[in-house]
């Protein structure tokens, strides 16, 4: 065997140590930040869509930044855009293969609807303008928290009663300690995927839309199945759902603001499409008696792996 090779093999293990990483750490992350809200008595949706989603996408966020700062656009453009893809079609179309997901109109729905909007403008600056500059990292941003901003307003979000029992110094220890296993995390899952990606000669932004967009969506993944199971329908649409509006505004505005992207127009011009396809197809299940049914959870599956095996194909 060579060296090159062993070298490769080396990467891919570090590259499985990295998810593992990730999943176990968002989880503590997750969990300190769902902690302290519940301290602060604000909104179920807040918790379940705008905390839980923004513990979930941190592995995006971090490791997106990251590449961008070392000038590996492609991954954290295909990171976002991979993750998108694999949040409606692997996790909602596994989680409602195991039980039909409810939808709620003025929630769910209204948020899965600004979901594809934002996809369209998502599009529009990848592919117009063949990357995403630092102006348009910062109008997403500013987007991000005129979202956060409505959310926190909204009323048809209960709120929950302050849990004065919650223990505010184990929860602030979640946060930090996930916080840096994430960190951590990130940077050894974009360092292994981009080494992988050179050696095997495979474009980065291939890399992004299937290793490092799979490795950065486990933790929504592993969320979701456990509550599907459980029933919690309304933690498993806004989970999915709050995490692909963060990937788009948060993930991607604050990597083009760290680093401007440039995009593979190749590779963007089939993803992007296929981002818009996923998400206008999970908006239109949501709207078919306003749930996620079985045999329309299969169809998402099956989107995301023929979706994957197309983007190595074409390599």
């Amino acid at each position: 065997m060579s060296e090159g090779m062993l070298l490769t093999m080396l990467e891919f293990l570090i590259l499985v140590f990295s998810i593992v990483m990730l999943a176990y750490s968002s989880d503590y992350f997750t969990e300190g930040a769902a902690r302290i809200a519940r301290r602060l008595g604000v909104s179920r949706f807040i918790v379940g869509a705008v905390v839980i989603g923004f513990g979930t996408s941190s592995p995006e966020l971090f490791s997106s930044v990251y590449a961008s700062l070392r000038e590996a656009g492609g991954v954290a453009i295909g990171n976002v855009i991979g993750s998108n893809i694999a949040n409606i079609g692997l996790i909602l179309g596994s989680a409602a293969f195991i039980r039909p997901a409810v939808i709620r109109q003025k929630v769910e729905y209204l948020n899965a609807t600004a979901c594809l909007l934002l996809s369209l403008l998502a599009a529009v600056l990848i592919l117009a303008g063949g990357g995403v500059s630092r102006t348009d990292g910062a109008l997403l941003l500013l987007v991000f928290a005129a979202y956060i901003y409505y959310s926190v307003k909204n009323p048809n979000n209960a709120v929950y009663a302050r849990d004065t029992g919650e223990d505010a110094g184990r929860a602030v220890l979640h946060l930090v300690f996930g916080l840096a296993g994430v960190l951590a995390g990130s940077v050894l899952l974009v360092n292994s995927a981009v080494a992988i990606a050179r050696a095997l000669g495979v474009p980065e932004s291939v890399i992004g839309l299937t290793l490092v967009a799979f490795g950065t969506s486990v933790p929504e993944l592993a969320v979701s199945l456990v509550a599907a199971k459980k029933g919690y329908y309304t933690m498993v649409v806004g989970n999915v759902v709050g995490s692909n509006i963060f990937n788009i505004l948060l993930v991607l505005g604050a990597a083009a603001l760290a680093a401007p992207i440039a995009a593979d127009a190749a590779i963007a011009q089939r993803s992007t499409p296929a981002m818009l396809a996923i998400t206008a197809a999970m908006l239109l299940f949501m709207r078919t008696g306003w749930r996620v049914s079985r045999g329309e959870g299969l169809l998402l599956l099956l989107f995301y792996i023929a979706f994957i095996a197309a983007s190595f194909g074409t390599a």
